[in-house]
């Protein structure tokens, strides 16, 4: 699904962020390339964390929190 959508509005996986609230939306992020962040707000109910895919590169409370992270992280990036 991710590499559909990818080449169907020419995203590039590597530079796009998977925001989920359970393991398994972060471990098809991380699958497909994306960075990932677990919106932790008590949906996950199987605390499986036993591979590198199924570990997110942040973990946050709120949706707000994760949306910051992407906006410093693409403007850390812009500013390189």
């Amino acid at each position: 699904m991710f590499i559909t959508a990818a080449r169907q509005h020419q995203i590039t996986l590597r530079d796009s962020w998977m925001i989920g609230d359970i393991l398994d939306d972060i471990e098809a992020g991380n699958r497909a390339g994306c960075r990932a962040i677990l919106l932790d707000n008590g949906n996950e109910t199987e605390w499986r964390v036993d591979s590198a895919e199924r570990t997110p590169d942040f973990t946050v409370a709120s949706i707000n929190e994760a949306c910051r992270i992407v906006v410093e992280a693409r403007y850390a990036r812009e500013v390189q």
